[in-house]
């Protein structure tokens, strides 16, 4: 006999089935959230990398390249932002519409709206947008991000790594052939002003009477030394003008380029050994920071030949560089990058900063007399290369350009007379 038993109505077998589905569907929906939405986020910290590394290259070639070129600031931003990887993929940057010159923000020290900001694009609409995972059961296939900054070019008033040089900063010219004339100053002008004494010392000249003056920059007002940018913050003909240094030359005059060889302490603040110490400052980077306003001790030796010998090894280590005249920049230099000494360098090693001072004060005696410059304002050299004096020492030639700055203590030169960038990311 078979016996048959019905099934409880209230049965619940089969019943877990519904529970793991729904908990499946929740724990894709969870994995959507996690994974997708954590992917997310870490492309936005990459896309962040890549926008704040393509503002900032666009304000450094502001800075250094060529200050009015913007097309090549935009290309080298675009170039350098798509080096940045964004979750597996190169963002999408176009220099014309995502790299901008914009307003920089209020009270900012530097050139006059010099700022640039950089958009970086995964995609909206650039076509390359994030890819998801989990979430494309729920019909979201792809993800948009974006990052956005600006880079601010300001201007320093110090600068390491300072060559052993101070150079008479330029002048009014107030007399000129022996009569009163104003007119340009020139890099074969002379000062006139002092004439050579007993004991080539050098002595006011009371047959001047209307001696050239020479003004130093303030923070307000460039006086009348080098401005090598106008209001604007583009560059003036003395960006790239070529000037000699004179190394030694016993003149019955000072003229332009007229240079004190400067005893840079040592790096652990020792002082200055002498002929040595003054080589290896030329040749290499002192690490000492000097700034405006700062007093300098002179050597007392003849630096002619030590001169020589570090300006050679200093070209050697960048032998391919040399500046364009047509485009007013450095062309073929090893930097960025590797250069001929293993060392990285971000901008030529030829390109170095150089003490300008005020002449008057160097001869108006204690303590600045004959022993010790104050540095008026620091400018940028490229050193192209040496070449014979007029009396058979060697001088040192090279072009006025910028140099990167650092900050420290409160003198400053105001922005048209100021060599020294600095770059900042400001948003």
């Amino acid at each position: 006999m078979t016996n048959n038993q019905l099934r409880p109505a209230g049965d619940e077998r089969g019943a877990i089935l519904v529970h793991v589905a729904l908990a499946i569907l929740a724990l894709i929906a969870l994995s959507a959230f996690t994974i997708d939405m954590g992917a997310f986020w870490v492309a936005r910290r990459q896309a962040q990398n890549a926008a704040d590394a393509a503002a900032l290259a666009g304000a450094l070639s502001l800075a250094f390249d060529d200050p009015d070129d913007v097309p090549r600031a935009q290309a080298a931003a675009a170039e350098t932002g798509k080096t940045n990887i964004v979750l597996g993929a190169a963002p999408s940057i176009i220099p014309a519409t995502d790299v901008l010159l914009v307003p920089c923000p209020p009270g900012m020290a530097g050139p006059p709206d010099t700022c640039i900001r950089a958009n970086v694009y995964r995609s909206t609409d650039h076509s390359n947008a994030l890819p998801t995972f989990f979430a494309q059961i729920v019909g979201v296939n792809s993800q948009n991000v974006r990052a956005t900054a600006t880079a601010a070019v300001t201007i320093g008033n110090a600068t390491d790594c300072l060559k052993p040089w101070a150079v008479a900063d330029k002048w009014n010219e107030n007399w000129e052939g022996g009569a009163p004339s104003v007119g340009p100053w020139t890099p074969t002008s002379v000062f006139d002003k002092y004439m050579k004494g007993s004991g080539n010392t050098m002595v006011p000249d009371p047959a001047v009477t209307t001696p050239d003056a020479y003004v130093p920059p303030t923070a307000t007002d460039p006086g009348s030394g080098f401005t090598p940018f106008d209001a604007l913050g583009n560059p003036t003909p003395m960006y790239g003008l070529q000037l000699t240094l004179k190394i030694g030359e016993a003149e019955d005059r000072i003229s332009s380029g007229w240079f004190q060889a400067l005893a840079l302490p040592n790096a652990d603040g020792s002082p200055s050994s002498g002929g040595n110490d003054y080589r290896d400052n030329i040749a290499n980077c002192n690490p000492n920071v000097f700034s405006i306003g700062d007093t300098i001790p002179t050597e007392q030796g003849n630096m002619i030949g030590p001169t020589s010998q570090g300006v050679d090894d200093l070209v050697a280590k960048d032998p391919g560089a040399v500046w364009n005249t047509s485009t007013q920049s450095l062309q073929g230099s090893c930097a960025p990058g590797i250069c001929a000494d293993g060392l990285y360098h971000a901008q030529s090693p030829r390109t170095v900063p150089v003490v300008l001072f005020d002449i008057d004060s160097f001869f108006a005696g204690s303590p600045n007399g004959k022993t010790s410059v104050t540095v008026a304002n620091i400018m940028g050299f490229f050193v192209e290369s040496m070449v014979n004096g007029n009396k058979g020492s060697k001088n040192v030639v090279g072009r006025l350009v910028a140099i990167p700055g650092l900050t420290q203590g409160t003198t400053n030169v105001t922005e048209t007379a100021s060599f020294m960038r600095k770059v900042l990311l400001v948003r």
